[in-house]
C-alpha cells in the first residue's frame, strides 16, 4: 500500500490547523492524531474518522454498522473543507480521552 500523496494529506491539515492535529506514517496510511489521541487515517485521499457515535454528520456519511469489524466513518475529500468537520475531529479526540 503507498502512502498517500503529500499535499493531500497537507490539505486535510490546513483545514484542521486550528486543532492540536498531527500525522504518522503507518502501515501505508497516516495515522491521525488530536491532542495525543489517535482519531483516525487519511488514506486513499479520504480521512478515515473512529465512529464515536457523533450525531450532527450528514446523513451520507455511512456509519459502520454493529457487525462491522471496522468502526470508522469513511469522509470523503469532499468534506475536507466542511464547517463541521473541525469539530468532528476535536469531539472524537474528546470522547477518546474519557475511553481510555
Amino acid at each position: 500500500m503507498a502512502y498517500e500523496d503529500p499535499s493531500i494529506v497537507q490539505e486535510w491539515l490546513d483545514s484542521l490547523r486550528e486543532l492540536n492535529v498531527k500525522v504518522k506514517k503507518m502501515f501505508g496510511c497516516y495515522c491521525l492524531y488530536c491532542d495525543g489521541q489517535a482519531v483516525g487515517w487519511i488514506h486513499d485521499s479520504v480521512m478515515s474518522l473512529r465512529e464515536v457515535g457523533l450525531d450532527y454528520l450528514p446523513d451520507d456519511i455511512k456509519r459502520p454498522g454493529k457487525e462491522d469489524k471496522i468502526q470508522e466513518l469513511v469522509i470523503p475529500f469532499d468534506y475536507v473543507r466542511a464547517e463541521w468537520l473541525t469539530k468532528a475531529v476535536q469531539d472524537t479526540a474528546d470522547i477518546r480521552k474519557t475511553l481510555n
